[in-house]
């Protein structure tokens, strides 16, 4: 089953490399949606896939890369919006 989760990460994940990290996890798991920067301290990412999938990158988000520290995350349904492949936003 399909799903699309809106997930919010908050802590040390600028300058850490954390978008190219979850741009990499997600590609490999054939999942669509976009990861960006918000503000200060705050990633925020649209995901869409299989459940399973959905929820082995949602587990990725909670580690990040190795300088990364999260503090926050906060997972909610999202609504499709059929994205094409998954790309970092700037």
């Amino acid at each position: 089953m399909s799903v699309c989760k809106f997930i919010r990460i908050t802590g040390k994940v600028q300058n850490v490399g954390f978008r190219a990290y979850l741009e990499t996890i997600a590609k490999q798991l054939g999942l669509s949606g976009y990861v960006r920067n918000v503000g200060t301290n705050i990633v925020e990412s649209v995901v869409c896939g299989e459940r399973e999938l959905v929820a082995k990158y949602i587990s990725a988000c909670k580690i990040g890369p190795k300088r990364a520290i999260v503090e926050n995350l906060e997972v909610q349904d999202a609504q499709n919006t059929n994205y094409e492949g998954f790309n970092i936003w700037l």
